[in-house]
């Protein structure tokens, strides 16, 4: 079985990439529609943010390895968006 951070870089840059498109485009998209919704702006790292905050809730109550995977993702997302 591959570790939580190896299992992390191939959904990150192979699976979801090809389902979704690259991370940074992905975000900034999710970012948009939120702002319209919300009226107000919401940034692509606020949603990387809000998507970690997702998974921690979830893993707090039901722990799931998919919440950890998911979790060093969008870690990753994050600093990428940050570069």
């Amino acid at each position: 079985m591959t570790n939580i951070l190896e299992e992390a870089n191939q959904i990150t840059h192979a699976d979801r990439q090809k389902m979704y498109g690259p991370p940074k485009n992905n975000m900034e998209h999710i970012a948009k529609v939120s702002s319209a919704l919300l009226e107000k702006n919401i940034t692509s790292k606020d949603i990387v943010m809000i998507m970690i905050a997702t998974k921690l809730c979830r893993e707090q109550f039901k722990s799931k390895r998919d919440n950890l995977v998911d979790i060093a993702g969008y870690t990753w997302i994050l600093d990428e968006l940050k570069k």
